[in-house]
């Protein structure tokens, strides 16, 4: 069954089980709609294009604890994000690495209501000239020990390797209008180099 455009053009088409046909639509981006919210701004479909159109507009960030060296003994180090009533945007982390160089290191995830009193660090954007993040006041590290408290989201042991706490299809959606926010500590037994970077897009 072919489908014709107002110009002349064929366009690509596919039928229902009723064998109504339809044509396929796209974005104005050309990406392909695969709900009625399609890839906008407001209302996205979270896939690898969206994710990359998300990369295309600069709405990426990184906030990373970086090459950090933990102290001799047990030590909690951390990072947190948070997305203050104030914010017009969605903040949705998708990504929380964990980097433990030795000696042993617990992960753990918590949510928050408050911001935290860590030391403020700016994202990263992720494309080269970005703008900064709507939470650049309120992103967060922590370099001298903290003390855990409050109820675990996720909770990881590692030793010597890189953890991804957020698994493929999973995510924390900060809303906008909202005090949500996301805290990662990681605990240390052994002198050594550790880190946590987390990664998300602002919508």
């Amino acid at each position: 069954m072919g489908y014709t455009n107002a110009d002349g053009s064929s366009l690509v088409g596919a039928l229902k089980p009723d064998t109504t046909g339809l044509a396929l639509q796209l974005d104005a981006s050309g990406n392909l709609k695969v709900s009625p919210g399609g890839n906008t701004v407001t209302n996205p479909v979270i896939t690898q294009d969206q994710v990359r159109a998300w990369l295309q507009g600069a709405q990426i960030y990184t906030l990373t604890l970086g090459n950090f060296s933990s102290a001799a003994g047990t030590n909690e180090y951390g990072i947190s994000i948070f997305n203050p009533t104030a914010n017009s945007k969605n903040i949705l982390i998708y990504s929380i690495l964990a980097t433990n160089g030795g000696g042993g290191a617990t992960v753990v995830m918590q949510m928050l209501t408050a911001d935290t009193a860590f030391t403020q660090r700016n994202p990263i954007n992720s494309k080269g000239g970005g703008a900064a993040s709507s939470i650049q006041a309120t992103s967060r590290v922590a370099t001298t020990d903290q003390t855990i408290a409050g109820t675990d989201k996720k909770v990881a042991t590692i030793a010597s390797a890189s953890f991804e706490m957020l698994t493929p299809g999973d995510a924390i959606l900060l809303p906008q209008g909202s005090d949500n926010g996301l805290v990662t500590y990681i605990q240390t037994y052994a002198a050594g180099i550790n880190s946590l970077t987390a990664t998300w897009a602002e919508y």
